[in-house]
């Protein structure tokens, strides 16, 4: 964990310096992200606080305003997933100048509604697929 949290922490320095000084503000569903143009995936998972029912996270998000700042508007949405008994998994993918505002969504927005967790994540189906086929042709050769 204390890994993933110091990535994490490289990532968002360097993308504070190298963050321009106009950037949009609040949340978009047509982000401008562009896939592999100086972006990271971020894996974002929060977590119910068992403690408050649905209204009272409800309130808690509106009042500290998180649907008007997450996502930021310059992510793309790849997935957003609702686990039961969980809560929320978001993927972005995240300009690396916007890492910091990512990380302020969500210490402004979220918290007290949710407890956050973050990882720098990557797509790994091209790499899975690939080692499935040659998996399958190296069986063949095998039986032959």
């Amino acid at each position: 964990m204390k890994f993933f949290a110091n990535c994490l922490l490289i990532a968002m320095i360097l993308a504070t310096a190298t963050a321009s000084a106009q950037q949009p503000a609040g949340p978009s569903l047509n982000a401008t992200a562009e896939q592999g143009k100086d972006s990271v995936l971020v894996t974002i998972i929060l977590k119910h606080q068992q403690d408050k029912n649905l209204p009272e996270i409800r309130r808690i998000l509106e009042a500290q305003g998180f649907w008007d700042v997450f996502p930021p508007q310059d992510t793309r949405v790849v997935s957003w997933t609702l686990a039961v008994g969980l809560g929320h998994i978001v993927t972005l993918q995240v300009p690396a100048g916007s890492v910091r505002r990512l990380n302020l969504a969500l210490e402004n927005g979220a918290w007290g509604a949710f407890n956050t967790e973050v990882y720098l994540s990557y797509d790994y189906q091209k790499v899975w697929e690939t080692y499935v086929n040659q998996r399958e042709e190296a069986k063949d050769d095998r039986n032959r």
